[in-house]
């Protein structure tokens, strides 16, 4: 179950994360992903170093597979995370997506 508090508490987060820009510095491609994100796969998986220095994790979106690569440039957005079949609450987050 999603809690509406997690996701009202996670708004900051995502709010101040909106924008920013990094490099790809790995990936994988996700084909087996757990139970709320089955819609979703295949997948890729990407860490970002952030323009900042700061490095995360995230799913990248908006992409053609053959240009997934090591030191794509992307850019911070907000999408929904996943699609529970059991909860009323649409749960946002960072994901990334090619420049």
């Amino acid at each position: 179950m999603i809690s509406p508090v997690k996701v009202w508490r996670n708004q900051k987060y995502v709010k101040g994360m909106i924008g920013k820009t990094g490099t790809v510095i790995s990936w994988t491609i996700i084909r087996v992903p757990p139970a709320d994100f089955g819609y979703q796969a295949p997948y890729p998986v990407v860490i970002v170093k952030l323009d900042g220095g700061e490095n995360i994790t995230a799913q990248m979106v908006d992409y053609e597979k053959k240009n997934i690569s090591i030191g794509q440039k992307v850019v911070t957005v907000v999408r929904r995370t996943i699609q529970s079949q059991t909860d009323a609450v649409i749960p946002y987050g960072i994901k990334v997506k090619p420049i």
